[in-house]
Formats: structure tokens, sequence, C-alpha cells
């Protein structure tokens, strides 16, 4: 039997483990997953070379642009290390780093465990003297059960990039947020909104990591997410008395609210 790689082994336990979160969350498409096992055992050689080790993520991004999945055990208080792969190209790395140097973005390679927003909750609670710590603001968690899926939702865990510069944000009176968002999910290739999941844990690791760096202090992300009373759900406005869930019909009066994107997977 030919030697498996390590590289190999994580690619493919990543695969497993996206088909199993379809099962538990009623997602799983047979056909699709028979569809990308085959072309993933039909291009394995390439997958493998074009993964990115953490070292050229750092060299290219910069330190201060990256947080490593050890890292981010250590300041959540976790210690499992499953050694998930980066899923960007250095090709695409260097095309974040010069977009960053060009001040366009301020693309970041973030690991994220893939926590629910009631999780993250959970572990950070609402207290100012304990920071980070999210808002005293908590009707997101009284929702009935029915109701709050968007809540308990855990997004894959992996590394993420995301453009934390934050975009289309600053209009006032106008629906160019809901039109941008509609824009994106249809025609990018690239890109999407970032799960509000993914960014809040972001932004908090970011905290931890960097010395109370606060992302999105004077704004709010809108990653797409519309809860059953149909308003979109919006996270951000993080400074002292912690990150803000809100929700809101239209923006017309709230122009305060960016999109954050983040970078679609490619291996």
């Amino acid at each position: 039997m030919p030697k498996v790689s390590e590289k190999l082994r994580s690619r493919i336990w990543s695969l497993q483990t996206q088909i199993g979160k379809g099962i538990l969350d009623g997602t799983h498409n047979p056909e699709k997953y028979a569809d990308i096992l085959q072309a993933f055992l039909e291009k394995k050689e390439t997958v493998c070379q074009g993964l990115t080790t953490m070292e050229q993520a750092v060299n290219i991004l910069g330190s201060n642009k990256v947080i490593s999945e050890t890292t981010a055990l250590e300041v959540w208080g976790l210690e499992k290390n499953v050694n998930v792969p980066i899923r960007y190209s250095e090709a695409t790395l260097r095309q974040c780093a010069q977009e960053n140097e060009q001040d366009k973005a301020d693309w970041r390679l973030i690991y994220c465990h893939g926590f629910s927003l009631r999780e993250q909750f959970e572990k950070h609670g609402y207290k100012e003297e304990k920071q980070p710590c999210f808002r005293l603001d908590l009707w997101w968690l009284r929702l009935k059960e029915e109701d709050d899926k968007w809540v308990n939702y855990k997004p894959l865990n992996g590394y993420y990039l995301l453009n934390l510069y934050g975009l289309y944000g600053y209009r006032s009176k106008t629906k160019l947020i809901e039109i941008a968002l509609s824009e994106i999910s249809k025609s990018s290739k690239e890109y999407e909104p970032c799960n509000e999941a993914i960014f809040s844990e972001a932004i908090l690791t970011i905290y931890m990591v960097n010395n109370g760096e606060r992302i999105a202090e004077d704004w709010y992300h809108c990653g797409g997410t519309k809860n059953s009373f149909d308003r979109w759900v919006i996270v951000g406005a993080f400074k002292n008395y912690g990150i803000l869930i809100n929700h809101y019909k239209l923006f017309y009066y709230y122009p305060n609210v960016k999109i954050v994107l983040v970078k679609k997977f490619e291996i």
C-alpha cells in the first residue's frame, strides 16, 4: 500500500468532516460529495503540492496578519490540535499581501474552531471586567428553538482568509448592503460574505492574541443571515461593553454596516 502523507491525510479528514457535518444538519448530498471525492482522487497530487505551510503564510502576510491553530488553541484554553491544512494557495496569499500593502484591504489568515455564537457566548459571557465579552443584550439567546438555528450554527473549523477592512459600508439611506450581498452571492467565484459566527470568533481571537486589538469598534458586519423575523443579523460595535449582536429590517438609517469578505477555500 502506498504511503499517505500527512497533508493528504488532513485533506481526507477535511472532506470527511464536511460530509459528516452535512449529514448532521440535513444538507448532505451524496451525489455532490461523490463528485468532490472523485475530483479529489484524480487530482490528489496537485492538491498536496498546492497546500501552503504556516511558515510560508507568515513570510507572505506577516506575523501580525496570521493566527495559527496552535495560538488560537492557547488563547481559547483548548488543548486538542487537529493540524488542519491551510486551504489557500501561495499565489492567493501573495495577492492578499499586495492588497494589504496598497492599503486596499486588511486580509488576515485566522484559524477558527467553528464555535457557534452561542458557544462563544458561553465561553466569554457578558461581564465587562472579563474582556473580551458580549454586550448584555441577549435577545438572541432567548429565541425559541425553531427560531435560533443561526445562533447554534457551527461553521467548519479551519483557516479563513478574511478581509477585515470591511466593504460597502457608510452609505446612508440606501439599500446597497442588501444589493451587494445579493451580487456577491450570485457572481463571485473567489469570495463570499463571512458567516457571522466566523467573524465573531475571529475578532475575539484577534483581541486575545494582539493585546486588545478591537476590530469593528464603530461598525457592524452583515453576512447575509436573516433571522425568523425576516431581519438581517449584524455583529460588531466591539467596544468595552462587548460585541453587540443586533438585527434590522432595512439599513436606510443604519449606515455603519459593512460586509466582511472571506476567500472561498481553494483546496
